[in-house]
């Protein structure tokens, strides 16, 4: 059986931006008049792709993986000779 591990930050993300989601599909249904009047299914997908993004980016969040710090080893330099080196 497939276990998949969502951390809570990321849960927390996705379910506030789909409350967004529905509450900008509610809002477009009363901003319609009309006898059909439905929501706005395109800008409600649109508000909680903007909120996901937006709430990851202020939460400092991604896919989950650390990023690798770099190496704190020296680079060796190249070797110095003691015979002078003539050009021509």
């Amino acid at each position: 059986m497939l276990s998949l591990h969502i951390p809570a930050a990321n849960a927390a993300i996705f379910t506030v931006s789909l409350v967004v989601g529905y509450l900008v599909y509610r809002h477009s249904t009363h901003a319609q008049v009309g006898t059909s009047a439905k929501g706005d299914l395109g800008m409600a997908l649109g508000a909680v792709a903007t909120c996901v993004v937006v709430l990851a980016f202020l939460f400092g969040l991604g896919d989950g993986k650390a990023v690798p710090s770099p190496a704190s080893t020296t680079t060796p330099s190249a070797p110095v000779s003691s015979t002078p080196t003539v050009r021509e």
